[in-house]
This record gives structure tokens, C-alpha cells and sequence, in this order.
């Protein structure tokens, strides 16, 4: 069944609402106040996601999806190792005030688990590149650094840090980690 073109725009308008309100609110942000970024009613929302928790799991879908693509241009960068440090830092200055990732997330679908899957394979690839260049540690693995960087940044969460110089300060001591 092929979506109405005002469906989808409405769909796209409350997606885009969705990702700003529940960055600069977390989870205790309602559908209330996604609608009305969204300049949508309620009712258009829950057609588009029946349940707040698809709505965040679509939010963070896009996310992920972003960052995938980011994680798959810095693998086609000629200097992995340095592409490598710009992905981690800019990850973590675009995390540093978005109150929804300092909450954690509601669920993990299986859709969304295959896409961390294919951000990890495409992490995995970046970092072999900078292994073969001489710029990382021969034993790193995509959990690694995912390990590394999720205990720096739950820390800075807990702390409530939002400041983003901190955080890319810290993500830079995770990729100094990863040097050889």
C-alpha cells in the first residue's frame, strides 16, 4: 500500500519534531509536545508510530543510520587513523546535549539491532584500514572502541556534562587509546 504524499510529509514532520524535542527534553517529552513541534495533531502522530516507545525507536533508527554513513565515509577517507579520530570526536560533540542519549533508550527492535550490526561491520572495516596503516593498535575491535567510548560518555552522562569541548576531550583520550 503506497503512503499518501500528506502522509508522509506529516510522517517526516513529526520525525524531524521527534529527534529535536526528545534531544532537548529526553523521555519526558510527550507525544503532546512532538505534535506541536511538528505543528501536527496528536492523532497524526500516533498513526504515523502507535506507541511512544516506536517513535523513539524511530528516532534512534535514523541515528544509527546516520551514523553508519559517516562511519562508511570515513572508511573511504585515504587516512583511516585520521578519519578514525574525527568520526570519535565529532560523535561525541553531536551527543554531548542530546538529553535522549543521556537517558538510554526504551527498546531495541530486531530492525534496529541489524542496523548496529551493519554500523559495527562498517566500524570494523575503518578500523582495519587504520591497523593496515600503522595508525592502531593490531588487536582493536569495533566492540572496543564501542566499550571504550559508551564507559566515557555514560560517565559524562551520569555526571549530567552536556558541555561539548568536554566531551571531545574525552573522546580524544579514547582514540589516543587506540594508537599503537
Amino acid at each position: 500500500m503506497r503512503l499518501r504524499a500528506d502522509a508522509a510529509r506529516n510522517g517526516a514532520l513529526v520525525l524531524d519534531a521527534a529527534r529535536e524535542v526528545f534531544a532537548e527534553q529526553g523521555l519526558s517529552a510527550g507525544i503532546d509536545d512532538v505534535a506541536a513541534r511538528a505543528g501536527v495533531g496528536k492523532a497524526t502522530v500516533y498513526r504515523c508510530w502507535p506507541t511512544k516507545d516506536a517513535l523513539v525507536a524511530a528516532v534512534t533508527s535514523v541515528r544509527v543510520d546516520e551514523f553508519t554513513a559517516r562511519v562508511v565515509a570515513a572508511r573511504d577517507e585515504p587516512d583511516a587513523p585520521a578519519a578514525f579520530a574525527r568520526l570519535m570526536l565529532d560523535a561525541a560533540e553531536s551527543c554531548a546535549g542530546n538529553k535522549l542519549l543521556h537517558e538510554g533508550l526504551i527498546s531495541e527492535t530486531p530492525a534496529l539491532a541489524a542496523k548496529r550490526a551493519q554500523c559495527r561491520a562498517a566500524m570494523q572495516e575503518l578500523i582495519d584500514g587504520a591497523i593496515a596503516a600503522g595508525g592502531m593498535r593490531a588487536d582493536l575491535r569495533s566492540e572496543d572502541v564501542t566499550l571504550l567510548f559508551n564507559g566515557a560518555t555514560s560517565q559524562l552522562k551520569a555526571a549530567g556534562e552536556t558541555d561539548p569541548a568536554v566531551w571531545r576531550r574525552y573522546a580524544g583520550l579514547v582514540v589516543a587509546a587506540t594508537r599503537p
